[in-house]
């Protein structure tokens, strides 16, 4: 992946309106892998004041299909399945990373691991992604 492929990706989440809403932004990109971030505000949180699991998903997806559209550069992906599990309740958290690492590219589909950190490094959920390459 050339320095340019990566500035394309994060442009492209730069983009997204979903993104731009929730205050998502890329950390870093390379080939088969992408950090996402977020800066937790207070409509972030739940009712017990802890980031809501819907945020921690929504990271852990993009990190998952920036990933593997690195991978698979100009193509169309969307989520096709995922399993996703919840670690560690983080009310301290003030910023949230996700990190994304393709694990199998394949053709049409392609298996993506995420994993989900506060700003002290407390591993929050993970969770693995099957992404649909067209």
């Amino acid at each position: 992946m050339t320095k340019e492929q990566a500035e394309k990706l994060v442009e492209w989440i730069s983009r997204c309106p979903y993104d731009a809403a929730m205050g998502i932004t890329p950390l870093g990109v390379s080939e088969g892998r992408a950090e996402i971030g977020v800066t937790l505000r207070p409509e972030h949180k739940n009712i017990w004041n802890i980031p809501h699991g819907g945020l921690l998903y929504s990271l852990a997806d993009v990190a998952c299909g920036v990933a593997a559209d690195s991978v698979h550069l100009g193509t169309h992906i969307v989520t096709a399945g995922s399993s996703f599990n919840f670690l560690f309740a983080s009310p301290e958290a003030k910023s949230l990373k996700a990190v994304g690492q393709v694990i199998k590219p394949g053709h049409s589909l392609a298996i993506v691991q995420a994993d989900v950190y506060d700003d002290q490094n407390n591993h929050l959920a993970t969770g693995q992604f099957t992404m649909h390459i067209s």
